[in-house]
């Protein structure tokens, strides 16, 4: 089984116009009155205990194997306090976020005994993330996340199959157990529950916001110097997660067809919103033509994360300097050229500090330098992330977009960046 060109990019680019505001049909939360669904849930799990063990469970453990969270000793102590509470399932009903909706404590009950993990004694929503599938769970055996609604039946696969490797053959730690329940009787919508990630959560805005200038630049170069550790996973041949396969499999064109296919499905798309100009379209055809070559230099195919930002990671600080604590949101990953995971942070820093775009790139080129021809490779996957964001913005109508001249005068900053030279600068925060 190949994948065509091109599939990717299209993929990525449904991911986005998921409506930020409007779930889909399949994954609407029980309507009914809170006392039906209580019933509803109720007569599940009688049907399990009569059943015997969750088939489908009972295989994902098999795979996963029985390890539990590791949690720091905060975290259990303030799960310890919970449990004293004994919170009657139905004080954790409430309304978990535009995509999974109203969720029932007996819902969310019923979610961890088909994995065995005991009494539930506290959820909530997890903060930041563009599409809210995730609820953190606090349970008699540790806490959890609760991921729901997938946007792809291959989406919880991909993400286990990744995570199995990062957890296995990396010293990055990935949510594993990775424990998938594929059935849609309890919500509507199949789910997943993985181990909470311990360490500092970079995705909450509030955590981010307490963190120093120092403590920022820190975090920065300890990304740079995770990302190369994630890019030692390799592979003989790179490709794309496949579902039948439960692997990954080669790409039916080679990487530079791949790379040139995905933009142009970007383009079109962004033309098909009448959101580029002629003079854009010109610039990006001169860019193509001038830049295209750097993607034929050979590469080791590795993990690409192709999300790596501070909102997919956790980090550690104890007596040693900061450190990538853990990697997830795994959706997008793939096997690549890893240079390809140097655009999103970098992408990210820019637009609110600068320097921390250059501690970023330092750190991972210091460990991993880049091959011939960087700059001009680095050129085309970072114009590949600005069109992608420029069809979202233009598609969910994002102030930002109105106020911009146009594509050309917003990306050119960015893409006329030159990455390479900025990681082997010196530090100006040394």
């Amino acid at each position: 089984m190949l994948l065509q060109r091109g599939d990717l990019a299209v993929a990525l680019r449904d991911e986005l116009v998921v409506q930020a505001l409007d779930r889909p049909a399949h994954c609407v939360a029980q309507q009914a009155a809170e006392q039906a669904s209580h019933d509803l849930v109720a007569q599940v799990s009688h049907n399990r205990l009569r059943a015997g063990p969750n088939p489908a469970a009972q295989a994902t453990r098999q795979r996963a194997g029985r390890a539990q969270p590791s949690i720091s000793s905060r975290e259990a102590a303030d799960t310890s306090d919970r449990r004293v509470t004994r919170l009657h399932p139905e004080a954790l009903t409430g309304d978990y976020g535009h995509r999974l909706g109203r969720l029932t404590g007996a819902q969310l009950q019923a979610a961890v005994d088909g994995f065995d993990l005991g009494r539930l004694v506290g959820a909530s929503p997890i903060p930041g993330g563009q599409f809210g599938q995730n609820v953190q769970l606090s349970t008699e055996s540790g806490e959890w996340i609760l991921r729901g609604c997938p946007h792809y039946d291959w989406q919880f696969p991909r993400e286990r199959y990744f995570a199995s490797q990062i957890a296995s053959r990396s010293p990055i730690r990935a949510p594993w157990p990775y424990l998938i329940e594929p059935s849609r009787e309890i919500f509507g919508w199949s789910y997943a529950l993985m181990p909470y990630l311990p360490g500092l959560q970079l995705s909450d805005p509030a955590v981010r916001a307490r963190l120093t200038p120092a403590e920022e630049t820190a975090i920065a170069r300890a990304l740079g110097t995770g990302l190369t550790m994630l890019h030692e996973l390799t592979w003989t041949h790179a490709g794309a997660y496949a579902l039948k396969a439960d692997d990954v499999v080669p790409y039916a064109v080679g990487h530079r067809e791949r790379v040139l296919g995905e933009i142009d499905d970007l383009v079109s798309q962004c033309g098909r919103l009448d959101s580029l100009s002629d003079s854009d379209l010109h610039w990006l055809r001169w860019l193509l033509k001038h830049n295209q070559a750097a993607l034929d230099v050979p590469f080791q195919p590795t993990l690409v994360h192709h999300d790596f930002t501070t909102s997919n990671v956790v980090v550690n600080r104890s007596s040693t300097p900061w450190t990538l604590g853990g990697v997830f949101d795994l959706m997008e990953a793939y096997v690549g050229d890893p240079e390809e995971d140097l655009v999103r942070a970098p992408f990210n820093y820019t637009s609110r500090r600068p320097g921390l775009a250059q501690d970023f790139l330092r750190a991972y080129i210091s460990r991993r330098p880049l091959r011939a021809d960087a700059t001009r490779r680095l050129r085309l996957y970072i114009l590949r992330d600005c069109l992608l964001v420029w069809d979202f913005g233009h598609r969910f109508g994002k102030e930002w977009v109105a106020s911009a001249p146009g594509f050309r005068q917003w990306a050119e900053p960015l893409v006329g960046q030159d990455f390479a030279a900025i990681g082997r600068s010196p530090s100006n925060q040394d």
